[in-house]
């Protein structure tokens, strides 16, 4: 067996797992990405499979890691970020992480540090753009650390807003109007999925 393969970004994607957003008024793209990383074990084929195969090695294993000693990250932060790039002339206009990264943020060799937000708490669902905001779903730092909902000023990308949600977002938000109210909807999953609803109050 030969030594693993960090193959970054993660057999997961980086940014084109849960799609992107644009903004036709502006030529603004907003993509969601993860900085994570898999390993790839790597073999040559046994001899019964090489008549099965025209390729010098095979992959033999998957792994998540390696991380640093006393599990530390291996890769600088963010973890997961929002970028908003212009495509009229290929600048990032802005980037933020998505997320504090309390899990990281808790580490023993980290918690008493005074870091910026860290990101690594998005999930794979893309973004909703609005005229004002652009919506993602994130996987933790909620009320009791669960999923939220997260409203950020697509101009700017700070955090305007945020609330629970009942279960981790399986899919990217959606917005409709009825009787002159906006909602905003997304599927959740947990011990029941089921689609949830939100509008301002009147």
């Amino acid at each position: 067996m030969l030594s693993g393969t960090v193959m970054r970004p993660s057999v997961g994607g980086g940014a084109n797992w849960s799609g992107a957003a644009v903004d036709p008024e502006t030529g603004y793209l907003y993509v969601p990405s993860v900085n994570a990383h898999s390993t790839i074990g790597l073999s040559a084929p046994a001899r019964e499979e090489q008549a099965q195969s025209t390729l010098r090695y095979i992959r033999r294993s998957l792994t998540a890691g390696p991380v640093m000693p006393r599990g530390l990250p291996l890769w600088q932060p963010p973890y997961s970020r929002m970028t908003a790039i212009d495509m009229n002339t290929g600048d990032h206009v802005w980037m933020t992480p998505t997320g504090d990264g309390d899990r990281f943020r808790h580490h023993p060799l980290l918690r008493d540090l005074d870091l910026a937000p860290l990101g690594g708490d998005a999930g794979r669902t893309g973004p909703l753009l609005t005229r004002t905001l652009l919506i993602h779903a994130l996987v933790a730092g909620g009320t009791n650390g669960g999923p939220r909902l997260v409203a950020y000023d697509k101009a700017t990308g700070a955090e305007l807003a945020s609330l629970d949600l009942p279960g981790g977002a399986l899919g990217a938000p959606m917005t409709y109007l009825l009787d002159g109210q906006q909602y905003i909807a997304v599927t959740v999953g947990g011990e029941v999925s089921g689609l949830v609803a939100f509008r301002l109050r009147e």
